[in-house]
């Protein structure tokens, strides 16, 4: 951890040891990020180019997340540079957020639940803050809301499988904040669900481009994913429900918007022979089902988000493979395909997204998870406030949300809740 930079191109050498002296105790790419700000505040996107810089850097200062596969690579763009490094891709830097200058301008630095040359089934360990314990990498949003929940009770973490630990570890005072793609799924008042963009459920099919799948109906996926042979016959072909971890923001949201439980998805999928999938992960996918045989089709669920900024080369690609081989986002009869445009231009089907997953729609709500002592009383972090609590929020900035849309988030309406809004709670 901590390693230093190494990049194919670098800023101006005075202007970077300049900011270096303005900016201590940040991380590696923070600082870097910075430097390269110099003289070009406003925009976006500052540079890209291939660096083998060290992705996750323990910081004394920054606030630190975990959580869901789906938003990291925007929550990375956020707080500095994505894909995040060490990445054989081109990186895009972006001016990191940081807190009010009442509250010393502090950053973040965002923990993907899927490592660099690694994958979210074998995620590894992470230390997040400086002189902090090392402990599991949380590698979806149900194991960092885990994380986040231990981080707050004083309890240990453990990641339910593939753990690099094996036992609990104490997380107190090494997470601030959980990236996740759901709302609460269990009761309580210690977390805050603090909602900040709109995602869609995606599916992405396999069918050998003969297009016999390009276009399936809710109730088409409602026999396949309670079938007890996990296959369904559309037209002349016979197609396989497939599944991603356990655990994992496709998987959840899938269950929520057929009306089914995991324990009849995940039936399904055991019985096709294609259970565990790596969560938006197109690659893994066709890695599983590219040599099926003629006629015999797949469909896995995948965030439509994380799959527009893979297209896009905003985020590490980990589904070209499968689009090079005919794999793409279902049309979904009755609400339209998930994106409009072409790659590397793809950009959210807003009335696909405006379709609620608690209606039996595709569109859901992502949040950043913080806990509520945190928000109010003798607890509260004013840094974390200005962060992410209230409209007004640095998140929730125009400037922000502008970046967000293009990683395939769309902003939320008034319909859909407000950014920054902290009246919803849970315990995970």
């Amino acid at each position: 951890m901590g390693r230093a930079s190494q990049r194919s191109s670098r800023p101006d050498p005075s202007k970077e040891t300049q900011l270096r002296r303005l900016t201590p105790r940040k991380g590696v790419r923070v600082a870097t990020a910075v430097a390269l700000a110099s003289g070009t505040a406003g925009l976006a996107t500052l540079v890209s180019f291939t660096s083998t810089a060290q992705a996750d850097p323990p910081s004394a200062s920054a606030y630190a997340g975990v959580g869901a596969d789906v938003t990291q690579d925007a929550y990375a763009a956020v707080s500095g540079a994505s894909p995040a490094p060490p990445t054989s891709a081109t990186v895009n830097w972006y001016p990191p957020i940081h807190s009010s200058p009442a509250t010393n301008n502090r950053t973040i630095n965002s923990f993907d639940a899927n490592p660099a040359g690694g994958t979210t089934t074998n995620p590894g360990c992470i230390t997040t803050k400086a002189g902090g314990p090392s402990f599991d990498r949380p590698n979806s949003t149900t194991a960092g809301l885990a994380a986040l929940l231990a981080a707050a009770t004083g309890s240990g973490f453990v990641n339910s499988s593939g753990s690099c630990t094996v036992t609990p570890v104490s997380t107190t005072g090494q997470i601030d904040f959980a990236r996740a793609a759901r709302g609460p799924k269990t009761s309580g008042s210690t977390l805050t669900f603090i909602p900040f963009a709109r995602d869609g459920l995606g599916i992405v099919y396999f069918d050998h481009g003969t297009g016999n799948i390009s276009t399936l109906t809710v109730g088409q996926l409602t026999s396949l994913y309670s079938s007890s042979t996990g296959t369904i016959t559309v037209g002349t072909d016979t197609v396989k429900a497939c599944l991603t971890i356990s655990g994992s923001t496709p998987r959840s949201n899938l269950a929520t918007t057929l009306g089914l439980t995991d324990t009849q998805l995940n039936t399904a999928a055991t019985a096709a022979g294609c259970n565990n999938l790596i969560q938006n992960s197109g690659n893994d996918f066709f890695n599983a089902v590219g040599s099926l045989p003629s006629g015999t089709d797949a469909v896995v669920p995948i965030s439509s988000g994380s799959w527009i900024s893979q297209a896009n080369t905003l985020a590490v690609d980990r589904s070209n493979l499968a689009r090079t081989g005919g794999a793409d986002l279902a049309t979904i009869t009755g609400f339209g395909k998930p994106y409009t445009g072409t790659a590397p231009s793809e950009l959210p089907n807003t009335p696909y997204y405006q379709s609620d997953q608690k209606a039996g729609g595709f569109g859901y709500n992502v949040f950043t998870v913080v806990p509520t002592a945190k928000l109010s009383g003798f607890t509260k972090d004013a840094g974390l406030i200005s962060l992410f609590s209230g409209s007004g929020s640095s998140l929730c900035s125009p400037t922000e949300q502008s970046l967000i849309n293009t990683f395939g988030f769309d902003s939320l309406t008034v319909s859909e809740g407000t950014c920054g809004d902290t009246t919803q709670t849970g315990n995970g």
